[in-house]
């Protein structure tokens, strides 16, 4: 049974559109639903069923914004997704905002509130590829897992949301029966579980992912050990070396988490002699310039990876080191592309563009 501290239950909507964020969906609405709160999900058309961006969620909207009015709730969630462009959620959320109801929105939601003009002089965060949205609205962007500023709760990602979700159990009064929920300022907490029992991460993803992330950063530590003994230019070798380094610390960071969050070892030991072996079919000649373009690859694929591997978890602690690592390549690749246009001079051409045959 699910506790609520009033004897009226809480109404809240939750805003969706096809393709809506999976776990930024699904995590509140189990939530809000243990705690007891009466949960309407809203969509743009009737009779219809969405599916999810990732394809786990397939749902039937209880309602559409056209039916309802803010009177009817007392907040609104809005996961990522394109509901932005329903003229009725704008008016939904609008009025709900001048009632001073709770708005919690996640990932790409505030492009919501940037709609309806509400964001001037506020602190919010969301992703951030609406990071300069967001600040073009008139907000102070806060990189924050959650940001509470008069009644509206923002957050930035996946791995944000059980510390979201519980900032908004808690701003609604609501608990769970059975279920402590923490000080949303404890960031050494470990959120994931909350998560786990929300439909989020389970232990064995978060393990996975972790050792996924230090495969990939060991593999490409040892590729660069191994570009290391190929070259002779001073700032490409400072460079690696420094690469090298950074990489060294991007593993230690992911086991301590393995060990000390999950009691686990890595699963995968025998990187550095499998990269060895592999690289010397690549590693047949000293060209710089091949070295270069081959590092930059190898710090593309580690940051698209990372990202990819950080926005399927909802574990705070563990998204936040792989944000970092993301960050830290990118940082590198910017480094390293510095050095292959300097280094490669003339020789940079753009690429031919592909012919494409006529059908006949």
């Amino acid at each position: 049974m699910a506790a609520n501290s009033e004897s009226t239950p809480k109404r809240v909507a939750i805003l969706i559109e096809n393709k809506f964020e999976d776990l930024e969906f699904q995590i509140p609405h189990t939530a809000l639903q243990k705690a007891g709160a009466t949960v309407t999900v809203l969509g743009s058309r009737m009779n219809e069923e969405y599916q999810s961006y990732r394809g786990t969620v397939l749902i039937k909207p209880d309602a559409t914004a056209t039916e309802v009015s803010a009177d009817n709730f007392d907040a609104l969630v809005i996961p990522g997704g394109s509901i932005r462009t329903n003229p009725n959620v704008v008016r939904l959320v609008t009025n709900a905002i001048n009632q001073d109801k709770w708005i919690a929105a996640v990932g790409h939601g505030p492009q919501v509130l940037i709609e309806v003009d509400q964001l001037k002089n506020k602190q919010v965060t969301g992703c951030r590829a609406i990071r300069k949205d967001i600040e073009n609205a008139g907000a102070i962007y806060l990189d924050k897992p959650t940001i509470v500023h008069d009644h509206l709760i923002t957050a930035r990602r996946p791995g944000d949301l059980p510390i979201f979700t519980t900032t908004l159990l808690k701003h609604l009064g609501l608990t769970i029966k059975g279920t402590d929920l923490p000080d949303t300022t404890e960031s050494d907490h470990e959120w994931w579980e909350l998560g786990k029992a929300w439909g989020g991460s389970s232990r064995r993803q978060i393990v996975q992912a972790l050792n996924t992330a230090i495969i990939g950063e060991r593999y490409t530590t040892e590729a660069f050990r191994q570009y290391l003994h190929r070259v002779t230019d001073a700032d490409l070798h400072q460079l690696l070396q420094t690469s090298i380094d950074l990489k060294r610390r991007h593993v230690k960071q992911l086991e301590d988490r393995l060990h000390t969050a999950f009691q686990e070892q890595v699963s995968w030991q025998a990187v550095g002699s499998e990269a060895y072996a592999a690289l010397q079919s690549w590693l047949q000649s000293t060209d710089e310039i091949a070295i270069l373009r081959r590092v930059l690859g190898d710090l593309q694929t580690g940051v698209t990876d990372t990202y990819r591997l950080s926005n399927q978890l909802t574990d705070p602690l563990t998204v936040d080191i792989m944000d970092t690592i993301e960050q830290d390549l990118a940082q590198y690749e910017q480094h390293f592309a510095d050095l292959y246009r300097k280094h490669a001079g003339e020789q940079v051409q753009p690429p031919i563009p592909t012919t494409v045959a006529a059908v006949r």
